[in-house]
C-alpha cells in the first residue's frame, strides 16, 4: 500500500468530514437566526423613543415621525436588484426628538448616466415612517465622496460619511423602511443569503466526497492485494 495514497485519503476524507459538519453548524445557526427574526416580527410596531439602544437593534418594526427636507436625497450606489442596476434612495428625518435619522426607501433604477438621475418619488413633510432599524459595519466608508448636488450619490451609508455633508449629527443606525410603509420602493434585504436548507444540502455534498474517496482507497487497496496474490 502506497504511502502517499494513504495519506492523501486520510488528509481529504478529514477535510470533507470538517466541511461537513462545519455546513451542518451553518445550517443550526441559519435556523436560530430565522426564528428569531420571526419572533421579533411577531411583536408589535413600537416607538423608536420607546425602545432601548439593545432592542432597537434586534430588528423589531418601529414608527418614527419628522420633518422631511425633499431637496436632501442620497443615492446609494451600485446597487443591483434582479439584474437592475441601480440606487438605494436615503433621506435624513429630523425626528419630533430633535434626532435626526437616516431611512432607507429601497431601489430606484439608475437613469441612462450619471448626467441623469432617476426622479425620486416624492414624500410628504411630516411623515411618519415604519420599518427595521439596521446596523452594519457600513462598506465603502472610506471611500472619496465624488459628488455634489442633490440628489447626491454616495458610495456609502455610513451615517457618520453622511451626517458630515449635512453638517448635521444623524443616529448610528438607518431606518428601512417596510414593506408596508407607503413611501417604500422595491429592495432586496435578506437576512442570510444562503438558507439552511442549503448549508445542509453542501453538507450532504460533503459527506458523499468523503464517503466516495474511501471507497475509492478500499477499492485500491483490494485490487493491489488481489494482484499480489495472482
Amino acid at each position: 500500500m502506497s504511502l502517499r495514497l494513504l495519506a492523501f485519503t486520510v488528509i481529504f476524507i478529514s477535510l470533507f468530514t470538517y466541511l461537513g459538519f462545519w455546513q451542518i453548524d451553518r445550517a443550526k445557526f441559519k435556523k436560530g437566526l430565522l426564528a428569531q427574526q420571526a419572533l421579533v416580527e411577531a411583536l408589535p410596531v413600537a416607538r423608536l423613543s420607546e425602545l432601548t439602544a439593545r432592542e432597537i437593534r434586534t430588528g423589531r418594526r418601529v414608527a418614527v415621525e419628522g420633518l422631511i427636507d425633499p431637496e436632501k436625497v442620497f443615492l446609494l450606489d451600485n446597487v443591483v436588484v434582479e439584474g437592475q442596476v441601480g440606487f438605494e434612495v436615503l433621506h435624513p428625518i429630523l425626528l419630533d426628538s430633535g434626532e435626526s435619522l437616516l431611512i432607507n426607501r429601497g431601489f430606484l433604477s439608475a437613469g441612462a448616466s450619471r448626467e441623469t438621475l432617476p426622479v425620486v418619488p416624492f414624500l410628504n413633510s411630516p411623515m411618519t415612517a415604519l420599518g427595521v432599524v439596521y446596523v452594519s459595519d457600513w462598506a465603502n466608508s472610506d471611500m472619496p465622496l465624488l459628488y455634489s448636488g442633490w440628489p447626491r450619490i454616495v458610495p456609502t451609508q455610513d451615517p457618520k460619511v453622511l451626517a458630515s455633508v449635512l453638517g448635521t449629527p444623524l443616529l448610528p443606525w438607518v431606518l428601512r423602511l417596510d414593506e408596508a410603509d407607503p413611501n417604500s420602493l422595491p429592495r432586496y434585504w435578506v437576512t442570510t443569503v444562503m438558507s439552511p436548507e442549503q448549508h445542509t444540502g453542501y453538507a450532504v455534498q460533503w459527506f458523499t466526497m468523503a464517503l466516495v474517496l474511501l471507497g475509492l482507497f478500499i477499492m485500491s487497496v483490494y485490487k493491489k492485494r488481489k494482484e499480489g496474490r495472482s
